[in-house]
């Protein structure tokens, strides 16, 4: 579950990061204050870009917590700036850093996680990672991509999947 879970949320993250800082590039070549962008939405019931930012990261450090058996950090949701949301990633990544393949022994694919948003309720570890949590994140980073490229960001699917190592074969 480690590699499967946490160090793809790192991934993902760093990604993110990185994207949020070719957005902030975007707006001051045009004059523009980047924060701007934290309260833009593809639709009117969508949440706006700075939630797409905070979920992201409570999604992935609550399923590497609860698949660790531990309790997740606490973050307030007061980020204004993208300086913040940098700051948010960062403590984020902090977290999941801490992190180690021997944080997941104990788990096997039928381990009950408990629920964070749902008291009383769990979900065996497989599914919970697998269809909830895994989706959930990558809906999150997707639609906050999906954002700042509506907003004129230039990025690509390259920004958003990262370089990765190729085999000669």
């Amino acid at each position: 579950m480690y590699f499967l879970a946490i160090q793809q949320f790192k991934r993902s993250l760093r990604q993110l990061d990185s994207i949020l800082g070719k957005a902030e590039a975007h707006a001051k070549s045009r004059g523009w204050n980047p924060d701007h962008f934290l309260t833009s939405k593809l639709a009117p019931d969508m949440l706006p870009f700075v939630r797409q930012i905070r979920i992201a990261c409570d999604t992935a450090k609550n399923a590497g917590a609860a698949l660790a058996g531990q309790d997740p950090p606490k973050h307030e949701d007061n980020e204004q700036t993208f300086e913040e949301l940098h700051g948010r990633i960062a403590k984020c990544l902090a977290f999941l850093d801490g992190l180690t393949p021997a944080s997941f022994e104990a788990t096997r694919s039928e381990t009950v996680v408990k629920l964070p948003n749902k008291p009383g309720k769990g979900m065996k570890a497989d599914e919970f990672l697998w269809i909830r949590q895994i989706p959930n994140f990558y809906f999150h980073v997707t639609t906050a991509y999906d954002i700042l490229r509506n907003g004129g960001v230039d990025v690509g699917k390259t920004d958003y999947l990262g370089k990765y190592e190729m085999i000669d074969v």
